[in-house]
């Protein structure tokens, strides 16, 4: 993870259910997108000057994404923001917990295509963990979620929140896998 640049700043949200298997929230990009179109993220996008607080700008990004009522989230708290390289942002992510009981959905279909609840124990799963690989050269952690793939910035904070939850297991970081076309529409 890079340190934070004095980019413009933005907020996600990485939300788990309060389950005994929880599960965490994604969405798939829309394709429409002028940047990262197709890709796996957490709900979020910059500070605005109306959103007294970065948590405040990762809740309401989730409810303009994903149609999340932010009463229904008790959020923890954040790791430290990083800097993405591609859009210049210094980026926190906010870890929230909710129990999962109302549908997520595209609340804004310009920005998102799908939005999905993936299982932790199948995330954290060995045969669900290799590294990726950019056809620009970067190698990084990512994630197996039946049809989707889990790479960049997304997967490296995924990795890291299933590491401090002491949910994350051993797995071969050998298998190199390249980035499907699919995810890499920029």
């Amino acid at each position: 993870m890079r340190r934070p640049r004095g980019g413009r700043r933005a907020g996600v949200l990485m939300l788990f259910t309060d389950e005994a298997d929880p599960r965490v929230t994604v969405i798939e990009r829309a394709i429409t997108m002028r940047r990262h179109a197709g890709q796996v993220a957490f709900p979020g996008g910059a500070m605005e000057p109306t959103d007294p607080t970065i948590i405040d700008a990762a809740l309401r990004e989730a409810q303009e994404e994903v149609g999340l009522d932010h009463r229904l989230v008790r959020v923890i708290g954040e790791l430290p923001a990083a800097w993405v390289a591609a859009s210049n942002f210094d980026v926190t992510p906010v870890i929230g917990v909710w129990d999962g009981s109302v549908e997520l959905w595209p609340a804004d279909p310009r920005e998102v295509g799908a939005v999905h609840s993936l299982q932790v124990s199948r995330l954290v799963d060995p045969a669900a963990r290799v590294r990726s690989r950019h056809p620009g050269g970067y190698v990084g952690p990512a994630f197996l979620a039946g049809e989707l793939f889990i790479w960049g910035f997304t997967a490296h904070l995924l990795d890291e929140a299933l590491e401090l939850a002491g949910w994350a297991r051993p797995w071969d970081a050998s298998v190199v896998v390249d980035v499907p076309d699919r995810f890499l529409r920029d």
